[in-house]
């Protein structure tokens, strides 16, 4: 009996670790694909392919692929955005799609990414280097990635005196669709109702600082149950623009009364530079940008007069 016994208990625990080197040979091989047919391995292998062709340089197809990283502790940042958009700075790439472009514009002329970066501009998860992370709305990121005109946002982090009046589309290149934004407030009366900058009433909230939230910071206090985009705060914003009543509807079982702003029946030009302006509304304790970031010629301007 003990003998049939221990027999049955070693064919069990054969078969226990046959199942478990089975186990063991899958999870190898799963991890050996995935690390093989990352993403960022496929954009930089297209990427040499495309300069070898463009300088007639065979060889540079074979050049390793790594992940690139650029660490700025003076801006507590660290970009890998590079690994992907290699070509950001070649301008034989011009033309080229994303991830493989050029930066459009003259920016990287007075804005080096030695010394800027990506992501002190375009927010987002500098860390990561999958499409998903960063291109996605990421859940519990604290600063969502600022595409295309919504980088304009991030200027007056830097940029002090974009506030003031006296600065212009003509006297400030690149960023119109901010100044439209800032023109619609004044247009639409905003102050009339929301204090912006020392200015306006208090039937609204104040939007100063508002473009410094975190993600979390905003979504503690709105609801976003009638936000038919991504759940971003940016997002909420340019919906509340087009409808506040939709997006705001109010809860009587919740004693949640809805909004009282008008709906201006903006255009979705509007309530997009509206959005990129109320985002560019910063707090410069919570950005802490570094001094030696700050034009001195413009602080000296920005100091010099009232923001108006």
């Amino acid at each position: 009996m003990d003998l049939k016994w221990e027999k049955r208990v070693m064919r069990r625990r054969n078969k226990i670790f046959a199942a478990s080197v089975i186990a063991t040979i899958i999870i190898l091989i799963v991890i050996f694909y995935r690390e093989s047919n990352h993403e960022w391995k496929h954009f930089q292998k297209t990427y040499n392919v495309k300069l070898a062709e463009k300088l007639n340089s065979p060889d540079i197809k074979n050049e390793p692929l790594r992940i690139n990283q650029l660490w700025l502790p003076q801006l507590n940042t660290t970009d890998r955005c590079m690994t992907c958009h290699k070509g950001v700075e070649n301008p034989m790439f011009v033309n080229e799609p994303q991830p493989f472009t050029t930066h459009p514009g003259d920016f990287l002329k007075t804005h080096s990414i030695d010394k800027f970066g990506c992501t002190v501009c375009h927010q987002g998860d500098g860390q990561a280097v999958t499409v998903e992370a960063t291109h996605g709305a990421v859940h519990h990121l604290n600063r969502q990635l600022l595409a295309k005109e919504f980088v304009q946002a991030s200027c007056v982090k830097c940029h002090i005196d974009l506030h003031d009046n006296s600065v212009t589309a003509d006297t400030f290149k690149g960023i119109r669709t901010f100044f439209e934004g800032r023109g619609l407030t004044f247009q639409y009366g905003c102050r009339g109702c929301h204090k912006i900058i020392g200015e306006g009433g208090s039937i609204g909230p104040e939007l100063t600082g508002l473009g410094s939230k975190t993600e979390l910071a905003f979504m503690l206090i709105h609801d976003f149950e009638h936000v038919e985009g991504q759940h971003t705060m940016g997002q909420w914003i340019y919906e509340h623009f087009l409808n506040p009543q939709k997006v705001v509807p109010g809860n009587p079982e919740l004693n949640f009364a809805p909004t009282i702003m008008p709906n201006f029946g903006l255009t979705p030009e509007q309530a997009r530079a509206l959005t990129i302006y109320v985002l560019g509304l910063r707090n410069p304790k919570v950005d802490a940008i570094p001094y030696e970031y700050i034009s001195q010629k413009r602080l000296a301007q920005a100091s010099s007069k009232p923001v108006r």
